[in-house]
């Protein structure tokens, strides 16, 4: 179905609840991955042992994203979407900077935080249809 506005509006169909609990228990898990490994690259941890602490954020935020493709599948070009690409990207150059890892983390952690946090009008941006959710 077409809107008026010319474009095929996002699934208006409410998820299942069990949905939203394992979106709940994603973001959290994530944060307190990703929290350990910030942790771990200020207090100068060996990066060895954090490698299983990196596996396991890199697996959460994946579930993440996998979770609000299957939702909405306008995410991935939304602001929304593209930010949490920023942050993953950041995220990845600690592998090829280990000794830029914190400001990387940091960067990452903003993205994510304010990706997350900012209104509405921004998150719903579609950078394909170039307009916001009203």
């Amino acid at each position: 179905m077409i809107d008026n506005n010319g474009t095929i509006p996002e699934k208006q169909s409410k998820p299942p609840t069990w949905t939203r609990w394992l979106d709940v228990v994603l973001r959290t898990a994530h944060v307190l991955v990703i929290s350990v490994v910030l942790g771990g690259a200020v207090f100068k941890i060996p990066v060895y042992q954090l490698l299983p602490w990196q596996y396991l954020a890199i697996a959460t935020g994946s579930a993440l994203i996998a979770s609000e493709v299957s939702h909405r599948r306008h995410w991935p070009y939304q602001g929304r979407g593209v930010m949490v690409f920023i942050h993953a990207g950041l995220f990845s150059l600690v592998c090829f900077r280990p000794d830029l890892a914190i400001p990387y983390l940091l960067a990452a952690l903003v993205f994510g935080m304010v990706g997350s946090h900012m209104p509405k009008k921004y998150r719903y941006w579609s950078f394909i249809h170039w307009r916001g959710k009203d």
